[in-house]
């Protein structure tokens, strides 16, 4: 299965989904080398191998707030490059929706089951997008376009709400510093919440302290 794969980069934040995921890949893409890509150098490194074909596993968070930009850099610097996402649980709807307008290759939840991982990276080495199928589904109805408001990036308002949430400021002490309403920062809240996947506080953190693992000169942002 999956011969043309040659190299797999796991780049997560969460120890538990990264095992998951290692122990999947070696299980059903024997003879691919496996890398724990921790920081963006060695993600540069590998990927400058064009006669390689490599898979980019990543989790939600370790790219950090804003996906778009350092998507786009990461296919210039290899097209033949696949870029997935994979998580524990349920399928995150506005999370996939965003997925799917960044031209991800696919998304895999529920690795914990194991059962539908194997098929879908199957079809993903294979050329085709797979997305769960609530997110297929929504694509092909036209309901994806009725939630594009939050299906698309964050804006800069929310990207700068999410971080002072992030640094533990509540809805007061941002508008505060920010200049913005409070109503308005409990909107962008809400929003910036629904295109990360939020499901807790920590998420918030997380992103913040990946802001400071990346090398930014290295990003095309």
């Amino acid at each position: 299965m999956n011969g043309k794969v040659k190299k797999v980069i796991i780049c997560m934040t969460d120890e538990w989904t990264k095992k998951l995921t290692k122990e999947l890949v070696e299980r059903y893409m024997r003879g691919a080398q496996v890398i724990d890509g921790t920081n963006d150098q060695e993600i540069f490194y590998y990927l400058q191998k064009l006669g390689d074909d490599i898979l980019l596993i990543f989790d939600r968070l370790f790219m950090g707030f804003i996906l778009k930009y350092k998507i786009m850099y990461l296919r210039s610097i290899n097209q033949n490059m696949k870029i997935i996402y994979c998580e524990c649980g349920n399928c995150i709807t506005e999370f996939g929706l965003r997925l799917w307008e960044l031209g991800v290759d696919g998304f895999i939840c529920g690795i914990e089951k194991e059962i539908s991982f194997p098929k879908a990276i199957d079809k993903i080495c294979n050329g085709d997008r797979t997305f769960p199928e609530i997110i297929s589904d929504m694509v092909k109805s036209g309901e994806k376009e009725d939630r594009r408001r939050i299906s698309l990036e964050l804006t800069d308002s929310e990207y700068l709400v999410g971080m002072y949430m992030g640094k533990g400021y509540n809805t007061k002490e941002i508008s505060g510093v920010t200049g913005l309403t409070i109503d308005s920062v409990r909107t962008l809240s809400s929003t910036m919440k629904r295109k990360i996947g939020y499901k807790g506080p920590n998420d918030l953190i997380v992103l913040n302290q990946r802001l400071s693992v990346f090398d930014v000169r290295s990003w095309a942002c």
